[in-house]
């Protein structure tokens, strides 16, 4: 089990990536629509941030810094297919700046949890 702390943004951008990737079948789109509802917006945040999609963006009013931050709780699955995904989806350049320290985060986390379960 893996805790991510997201920032609204952050969560958009996760959401859509994960969304728009192509799983092989059903059985690992699973894995993609778990991630999607832990991710996703709420309702009230949409209404409140007057979330809009327009073609392949995403609109929004800030509310406030934090609106919308949220600690995501990730099973290892999700944490492994969410970083996979991250590692082949295109992206912006200033977006690689949140991005590897997250990819990092959730792979040296799975790489712990690998040594702890090994141990006496």
């Amino acid at each position: 089990m893996q805790s991510l702390d997201l920032k609204f943004y952050q969560r958009v951008y996760l959401w859509s990536t994960v969304g728009n990737h192509s799983a092989a079948n059903l059985k690992e789109a699973a894995v993609f629509l778990r991630l999607i509802e832990k991710l996703r917006l709420s309702d009230a945040e949409q209404r409140e941030s007057e979330f809009t999609a327009v073609g392949d963006k995403y609109l929004w009013k800030p509310i406030s810094p934090e609106y919308g931050s949220r600690t995501i709780e990730l099973e290892d699955e999700e944490a492994k297919a969410l970083a996979a995904v991250i590692e082949v989806a295109p992206l912006r350049v200033n977006d690689a700046v949140w991005l590897e320290p997250l990819v990092k985060q959730i792979t040296e986390t799975a790489s712990l949890e690998k040594i702890w379960k090994q141990q006496p």
